[in-house]
C-alpha cells in the first residue's frame, strides 16, 4: 500500500491555550517528515503581528532540535519551512477557506472543545466554509488532552493505532493514513487494531499491507458503535483513532452528527479523520 508523504501541513489557530497542543503536534509533524507548516491566525485586531504567534525556534530549542532561538541554520538543517499568515477579518473559515482554496495541504492539524456540546473549530460557523473542498485528512487534538508529543522533549509517542471499520464507508483511507502515521511519525513498533462494531460476518475484510514494525489486530465487538469505539480505545491505551469519513459539501461538515463526530466529543487521545 502506498502512502502519500505529508509535505504541507496547516494549522489554524484561535491563540487559546487549548490551541498549544495543536501547534505542538503540527511542528512536532513537520520536523519528523521536514514539512512545510503554515500557522494561521485571523485576527480582529489590525494592530497584531505575526510575531505574536506561537514561537517555533523557541520550542524547537527547547525540545533540543536547534541550538537556540536564534539558530537559524539549525532550522535550515532540519528541513522545516514555517510561514506564519495574520489576516484581519471577521470569520476565520472563510479566511482560512480562501487560503486553502491557493495553498493546498497533506494534513490540517487543530484542536477541539469537547466539552458543553460545543467543539470549538467545529462549530458550524467555522466548519462549513472551512470544511469545503478540504478533502485531506484532518487531526483534531481533543482539548486540555495531552495528544502524542511531549511538549518538553518534543518525543513522539505512538504505540497503538485504532481503526474502526464499516463497509461505508470503506475503511480503505483510514488504513492508508494509520500506515503512513505509523511509517513516518512512530519512530518505532506499532500495533494497529482494525475494529468492527457488530456481527462477525458481517465485518470488512480490507487488505492490509506487511509493513516492517508494524502489527495487525482484527476485533469485532457488540453494542452500540460509538460507545464501543471508545471502550477499545480505552482498552488498548489508544495513542490514536483514524477513522473514515464522508460528506458531499465538505470535510467537516462531513462530521457533523455521524460517528466521527460523536467519537471526537469523548474521544481521550487525538482523533485522525479522513475522506472517503
Amino acid at each position: 500500500m502506498e502512502h502519500r508523504p505529508i509535505e504541507q501541513l496547516f494549522h489554524p489557530t484561535d491563540l487559546s491555550p487549548g490551541s498549544t497542543t495543536a501547534f505542538l503536534h503540527a511542528l512536532r509533524i513537520a520536523t519528523v517528515t521536514r514539512s512545510r507548516l503554515t500557522i494561521m491566525h485571523v485576527a480582529e485586531d489590525e494592530d497584531m503581528n505575526w510575531s505574536e504567534l506561537p514561537g517555533v525556534r523557541a520550542t524547537l530549542a527547547r525540545w533540543g532540535l536547534i541550538a537556540g532561538a536564534e539558530d537559524m541554520d539549525g532550522l535550515m538543517r532540519l528541513g522545516v519551512g514555517v510561514k506564519k499568515v495574520v489576516t484581519e477579518g471577521g470569520d476565520p473559515a472563510k479566511a482560512c477557506t480562501e487560503y486553502l482554496e491557493k495553498h493546498p495541504t497533506d494534513l490540517i492539524v487543530l484542536s477541539t472543545h469537547q466539552h458543553g456540546g460545543r467543539m470549538g473549530w467545529l462549530k458550524r460557523r467555522v466548519a462549513e466554509p472551512l470544511s469545503r473542498d478540504a478533502h485531506v485528512p484532518t487531526l483534531f487534538l481533543p482539548h486540555e488532552r495531552p495528544g502524542f508529543v511531549d511538549p518538553d522533549t518534543g518525543a513522539v509517542n505512538i504505540r497503538n493505532i485504532l481503526v474502526p471499520m464499516a463497509h461505508d464507508p470503506h475503511p480503505r483511507p483510514a488504513i492508508r493514513a494509520a500506515v503512513r502515521m505509523a511509517h513516518q511519525l512512530a519512530g518505532g513498533p506499532v500495533r494497529i487494531t482494525l475494529l468492527h462494531v457488530g456481527g462477525a460476518d458481517a465485518a470488512p475484510q480490507p487488505d492490509v499491507p506487511t509493513v516492517e514494525g508494524i502489527t495487525w489486530d482484527h476485533q469485532v465487538r457488540g453494542g452500540e458503535v460509538e460507545e464501543s469505539i471508545l471502550q477499545v480505545a480505552a482498552d488498548r491505551e489508544a495513542d490514536l483513532i483514524v477513522m473514515t469519513t464522508k460528506g458531499h459539501e465538505g470535510f467537516l461538515d462531513a462530521l457533523r452528527g455521524n460517528t466521527t463526530e460523536r467519537v471526537l466529543r469523548q474521544a481521550r487521545c487525538p482523533v485522525l479523520a479522513t475522506l472517503s
